[in-house]
């Protein structure tokens, strides 16, 4: 007979099974630590009991965060279907993570922040809901939201690393590190920690650091999925601040070219970087053709914001300008159906900004882009993502001849982090224009 028995964090999980709640303990350590085996692990605990409701939900998160969205709607449906006679608790949560599943993100939204009200021991449900509001660019609510939180996992190096990255993105690079640091030392296979501490080292310009210092913490994290390309991605960018630019050309081939992917998380990565190549007067023309190919089989599906203008990113500089068309004619329709208004206010014209940047319109691309930049965090992504689209801004005040504006942004841009690029295009004058 099923009974209510208690998982790692002192919550009730309704299982006749110790092996299963063991599994399942497993498996949420696995999800929180962007371990690839978390989507087995959840999957072992519902076979040893089919009845155990919070499993075939992970099972089904794992599965969304793979893009497998029609198995993972599966799993939800059982996760609903078997959940009904066990505790509030697991009904809030599944109902929680469901939601998400179904694309509902408003309606999951709600239901996670009162789940967290009701249950802040809850991290599986707390860590949906921060990459919810990432998404969204909503990083107050992260940090204020990781801050209450916090008290309630002593010990917990996850938590610890959640809270750290919301510090970061505050700008708060010195706590963030300290934290991130001491999640390590708690865990040296805690990914989002070490993530978390590569944000706020190359936040702070200390590119030598992070290049001596995220080698080693990262090897530990062991089957990471895409997350561990993420991972060195930040090194890559490490290189590039420090002005080492064929070394981070290399680094992309060998990380994201040798077998492109079309997981959004390799993706972002991939087309961003060689666009900030590329700004940086790098010659990586053939090397769009994989990814154009890519964005041009993607661009009609529903997708974050985010990836969508870098979708458009990767057709426009890979020279597919039909393609490149009609993903734009595709956003600008969908424009009309976005209750958020953000697809026709924000991803229209940063697209068409973008697309008049890779043409040569320099003073078109800043007059689409310039309205948006205090906008631009809506769509989503970290500090270091979204710099990709501000320094194409500047990049195109400097092509375009405008020195006015290039010379108060070259100002803001420095004042927040000396990138070598930075610090030198004043010198470098007119070149490339």
């Amino acid at each position: 007979m099923p009974s209510v028995r208690h998982d790692a964090y002192g919550l009730p999980v309704t299982t006749g099974s110790g092996d299963a709640l063991e599994a399942y303990d497993r498996a949420v350590d696995g999800l929180l630590g962007w371990d690839a085996q978390a989507l087995d692990r959840f999957r072992t605990a519902a076979t040893t009991d089919p009845g155990l409701a919070l499993a075939h939900a992970g099972a089904a998160v794992c599965l969304f965060l793979d893009e497998r969205f029609v198995e993972a709607r599966e799993s939800a449906k059982i996760a609903r279907a078997v959940v009904g006679a066990q505790t509030e608790r697991e009904r809030s949560h599944v109902e929680a993570l469901v939601l998400l599943v179904e694309g509902k993100t408003s309606d999951a939204e709600a239901a996670m922040t009162q789940h967290l009200a009701d249950y802040p021991r809850d991290l599986v449900v707390f860590q949906r809901l921060y990459f919810v509001w990432f998404w969204q660019g909503k990083f107050t609510e992260m940090l204020d939201l990781s801050s209450v939180l916090t008290r309630y996992y002593p010990g917990s190096s996850f938590m610890l690393g959640l809270h750290a990255f919301a510090l970061e993105q505050a700008g708060r690079c010195d706590e963030a590190a300290r934290i991130a640091q001491a999640a390590i030392e708690k865990n040296p296979r805690d990914a989002w920690s070490i993530h978390a501490l590569a944000h706020a080292i190359y936040e702070m310009a200390a590119f030598d650091t992070g290049i001596a210092r995220l080698p080693p913490a990262i090897h530990p994290c062991t089957n990471l999925n895409w997350f561990r390309n993420h991972l060195l991605w930040h090194l890559i960018l490490m290189h590039l601040g420090r002005g080492e630019y064929e070394r981070a050309s290399r680094l992309g081939r060998t990380v994201f070219e040798r077998e492109p992917s079309s997981i959004a998380g390799d993706l972002h990565d991939s087309i961003s970087l060689l666009w900030r190549l590329e700004l940086f007067g790098m010659d990586v023309t053939e090397r769009w053709r994989p990814f154009a190919a890519i964005a041009a089989e993607r661009f009609d599906r529903p997708a974050l914001l985010f990836h969508a203008a870098h979708l458009a990113m990767a057709l426009a500089a890979g020279g597919d300008w039909a393609t490149a068309d009609r993903h734009l004619g595709v956003l600008r329709a969908r424009a009309g159906r976005d209750r958020t208004r953000l697809t026709g206010e924000v991803l229209v014209p940063l697209v068409e900004s973008l697309h008049a940047f890779v043409a040569g319109e320099y003073r078109q691309a800043i007059e689409r882009v310039e309205p948006l930049r205090g906008r631009i965090i809506e769509l989503g992504g970290s500090r270091a993502q979204r710099d990709v689209f501000h320094d194409t801004l500047y990049e195109a005040c400097f092509r375009a001849g405008d020195t006015d504006r290039a010379e108060r942004y070259l100002a803001e841009r420095i004042a927040r982090r000396p990138d070598h690029y930075w610090k030198t295009r004043a010198v470098a004058g007119a070149r490339l224009t």
